[in-house]
């Protein structure tokens, strides 16, 4: 799953340098949201621990709700950065309260 998570993230990224060069740089900027996702998604989905969790029928759940919280946060993560730095919109900085809050459940989960 890792692996076709990295392949869809290093095509996105790809298509978001080729817009940039084809003049279409707003275009191109909003490309590397997914393109990350995807990335990270591939990084977390190879930790050995996410592995165990998602083999095992019973603890998938919690490989999913580990995924699906991670996602939001690092979504979030990235608009935030995105509205302060490239936008000067500094309310953009409210969207690292979602991340924290899915940092938080994410955290509980391993206890």
């Amino acid at each position: 799953m890792g692996g076709i998570f990295l392949l869809i993230g290093i095509l996105l990224s790809v298509l978001s340098r080729w817009l940039e060069f084809e003049g279409n740089s707003t275009l191109g900027d909003v490309m590397l949201f997914p393109a990350i996702f995807f990335m990270a998604m591939a990084f977390l989905c190879s930790f050995p621990y996410f592995k165990e969790w998602w083999d095992d029928r019973s603890t998938r759940k919690k490989a999913f709700l580990f995924v699906m919280f991670a996602a939001v946060g690092i979504l979030c993560l990235q608009a935030a950065f995105w509205f302060v730095v490239w936008r000067d919109q500094w309310l953009g900085l409210l969207l690292v309260l979602p991340f924290v809050a899915c940092a938080t459940f994410i955290a509980r989960l391993f206890k």
